[in-house]
């Protein structure tokens, strides 16, 4: 078990100060990209599946909180597949 008071720091993934761009291009007023923006309508009434919320915090490597971080997460289906 890690001990309370060390952090070990993962990889970087940086993607560079311009990632959300291409995750949210209608919101940052580039159209004709998607529709709608990535994300934006990920369950509606006819979603199946048991619905959770995730909560967390991210720390770098210092242990400071990090306030601008992407966090990508995978989800299977109601019949646990992915698409």
């Amino acid at each position: 078990m890690q001990q309370l008071g060390y952090l070990k720091e993962t990889p970087s993934q940086t993607a560079g100060p311009y990632v959300h761009i291409g995750l949210t291009p209608n919101f940052c007023d580039i159209s004709g990209v998607y529709d709608t923006d990535l994300g934006i309508g990920m369950v509606n009434d006819k979603t199946l599946g048991e619905r959770i919320t995730v909560t967390g915090r991210i720390f770098d490597g210092a242990g400071a909180l990090v306030r601008d971080a992407v966090v990508e997460i995978w989800q299977a289906d109601s019949a646990g597949l992915y698409n």
